[in-house]
């Protein structure tokens, strides 16, 4: 049997194609994906946007605990602290909502290319092209939502100015936690082993979708029932051996693989540099604020875990394009496609500017260097600056027209507005928000001379000395009106004419901010409308210089990829096996900070009680698994299945050297990690005491 994968996360159009049998499938293709009737597609979930899979008749999901964090952050108190203790409920009248789990399966698609390009290609110029994609795109979602009451539509762009497809959703607004592992089980290793192998964390949870007696989809309400999948996953305890064939279902994030060198280039020269560089100044702040306050420590946990996946995710792609001096290679490639084009008359006439034009597009883009990170990140960080920025467009909604006013500003939804302030406002530390617009406006102060900020008037940046910026930040968050909940909203209540009058000095620092961002955007379509014919005729001059069909970069839609449980070599004379156990967890275990070993765990491998999850051959429980297929971000919580069919692990992560599988794979370093089902079985059973979801995913004892 062949050990090499291929590359590429496949959508639903392809997976017929694909030779699945040669490969090691022993089931028929139907049942991976059939159009025309129920298959393991039917079990697959998008969790709040990682991947779950139902694994029970009644609505039951297995996910990765990094995917529930947020939830269970949410739902816990210092009293009860579920994040750090774990949470178990015994029947379903215990489970508790899962706050921002908003769950969706995909229940149809369909290629609507034609209408959108039609539409496309009667704009008058580049950037009326751009809006009159997003303005069709509007059209057939309102459409298909119209159609089937129930669903959510969205169109997706499968390659850039050729394809689109419009995917329809079935939603879940009530998830409801089930039981997730205490937090030294399900993120143990921390952020030490976080995109690293050899991996001995417990990374999954189980939570349950419900919905209205009737079966729509329904906000939380005790009146709601579980939802009756259409298909569930057999749960298969045996697991899998090294060699083993495995495939991955789910819904990965972004990939780029397809973009010119010029893309890269701004990734590697700006846009990772700068996140990486914020986001780690960012955890620090967070961490040393809430040493000595459990409560700030419990609301940002989660906000400190995503800040601290990314950067390590974009470090760990930093190293990888130097390493392999990807960009380099990159514009390499595009030398010898340009030498292919013009070697052949009809092709030069077709494509012969493409690639120069394309060059010029991203020459503007390079020219703004960091200052759209800068706006994005600002808006995203300081939550004074979103406070601001809502009232704002409350003030300004009043000069729109009725249909294009925001709907979160309309009487009935009055509820959803106070809830949205209400949100933003558990966030708000005005201490913080100093010191982050501090920061980030010293750096944009030492952004060269093209990368300047041209509306900030207010905060004329040549004057950069660290005392002006810092008074003038206190001043305009001391003396906003934000500093008063209450009067905040009270703000929302008034009228046109008795509002158009209020104005302070952090509304007008945000106004300027928005005025900014907007200049850019307006620019941003024109570009974007250029890019969206060139890259098109880009892929297609592709095609024909390499003779073959490429597989479109992961965009958050259902994929399929496939691969072996195999080791890899990271490093010279070192290899790594891809399968680890209990004993390196108990190896590895410390009382205190990222390895902080379970005390149940450890009592329970002291007396060697494994029940049915030990492994003979090697004689332990299996806690993580290793593979080469191609998964990217999103792809947590994909449930990892063998030649049959069956779960046999939750996929969690990548190896570090596989962080630059967004921008390019290989069969040599591009591995993946799970967590094994064996482990995740014995610490439900064991460790939690949760028999009753063994015995209701089918398992026995």
């Amino acid at each position: 049997m062949s050990f090499k994968p291929d590359e590429g996360m496949y959508p639903l159009s392809e997976i017929r194609k694909l030779d699945l049998k040669a490969a090691g499938l022993k089931i028929d293709i139907n049942e991976v994906y059939n159009p025309d009737g129920i298959s393991l597609i039917d079990a697959l979930v998008n969790v709040g946007g990682c991947t779950g899979s139902f694994v029970s008749k009644d609505g039951l999901i297995i996910t990765n605990h990094h995917c529930s964090f947020g939830a269970v952050s949410r739902a816990s108190t210092t009293e009860k602290n579920y994040l750090e203790n774990g949470f178990k409920a015994s029947t379903t009248e215990e489970e508790i909502p899962a706050q921002g789990m908003i769950s969706k399966i995909t229940v149809g698609y369909e290629d609507v290319s034609e209408q959108i390009l039609e539409a496309a290609n009667e704009a008058k110029n580049v950037s009326g092209r751009t809006d009159a994609i997003r303005k069709k795109i509007k059209e057939i979602t309102k459409e298909a939502e119209e159609k089937q009451p129930g669903i959510v539509a969205e169109v997706s762009e499968m390659f850039s100015g050729q394809t689109y497809i419009l995917f329809k959703y079935q939603i879940f607004k009530d998830v409801r936690l089930v039981y997730v592992p205490p937090r030294n089980i399900g993120e143990f290793g921390g952020e030490s082993d976080n995109w690293v192998w050899p991996r001995h964390t417990g990374d999954f949870s189980f939570v349950r979708a419900y919905v209205a007696p009737d079966g729509s989809p329904a906000e939380y309400s005790k009146d709601n029932i579980p939802f009756k999948p259409k298909r569930y996953l057999k749960v298969n305890p045996n697991g899998v051996d090294e060699g083993d064939f495995i495939f991955i279902l789910g819904y990965p994030g972004r990939t780029f693989r397809h973009q010119p060198s010029q893309f890269l280039m701004m990734q590697q020269n700006y846009s990772m540099p700068y996140i990486q560089n914020l986001y780690q100044w960012l955890i620090k702040l967070y961490e040393e604020r809430g040493e000595n306050d459990p409560e700030f420590a419990l609301d940002f946990a989660s906000r400190i875990k995503g800040l601290a996946n990314t950067e390590k995710n974009y470090r760990g792609k930093l190293k990888g394009l130097h390493r392999l001096d990807l960009l380099d290679k990159k514009q390499k490639e595009e030398k010898e496609l340009q030498k292919f084009i013009e070697n052949d008359k009809q092709l030069k006439e077709k494509y012969g500017d493409v690639l120069g034009n394309i060059k010029m597009v991203y020459d503007e883009i390079l020219q703004l260097g960091r200052v759209p990170l800068f706006l994005s990140q600002l808006m995203r960080h300081a939550t004074s600056i979103r406070l601001a920025a809502l009232l704002n467009d409350y003030r300004e909604q009043f000069k729109l027209s009725e249909s294009e006013r925001p709907s979160i500003f309309k009487e009935d939804n009055r509820k959803e507005l106070i809830k949205r302030i209400d949100d933003i406002y558990s966030f708000f530390y005005p201490e913080l928000d100093k010191k982050i617009i501090t920061k980030m406006l010293l750096d944009a102060a030492s952004f060269p001379e093209g990368e300047r900020l041209t509306k900030l008037e207010a905060f004329p940046l040549e004057d950069n000395t660290k005392n002006r910026i810092d008074e003038n930040v206190d001043n305009m968050i001391s003396n906003s009106v934000i500093n008063n909940k209450e009067a905040y909203k009270a703000l929302f209540e008034k009228s046109e004419e008795e509002i158009k009058d209020f104005n302070e000095p952090l509304l007008q620092f945000v106004a300027a901010i928005e005025a900014e961002r907007k200049h850019l955007e307006e620019a941003g379509k024109e570009r974007e409308g250029k890019l969206n014919l060139l890259l098109a005729e880009f892929m297609d001059a592709k095609k024909v210089w390499l003779n073959k069909a490429f597989i479109p970069d992961a965009n958050g839609t259902l994929r399929l990829t496939y691969g072996y449980v195999r080791g890899y070599a990271p490093s010279d004379a070192v290899y790594f096996k891809p399968i680890t156990t209990l004993g390196g967890v108990i190896e590895k275990g410390e009382e205190t900070g990222d390895y902080k070993l379970n005390e149940k765990v450890k009592e329970l491998f002291k007396k060697k009680n494994f029940g049915r999850f030990k492994n003979e051959k090697l004689n332990d429980v299996p806690v993580a698994i290793l593979y080469n297929t191609d998964t990217s971000g999103g792809n947590s919580g994909s449930p990892i299945l063998n030649a049959h069919g069956e779960i046999i692990g939750v996929n969690f992560d990548r190896a570090f050297e596989a962080t630059i599988n967004d921008f390019v794979w290989s069969e040599d370093y591009s591995r993946s990690i799970g967590v094994d089902i064996r482990y995740v079985l014995w610490v439900t059973q064991k460790v939690g005491g949760a028999d009753f979801l063994l015995k209701e995913m089918g398992v026995k004892l």
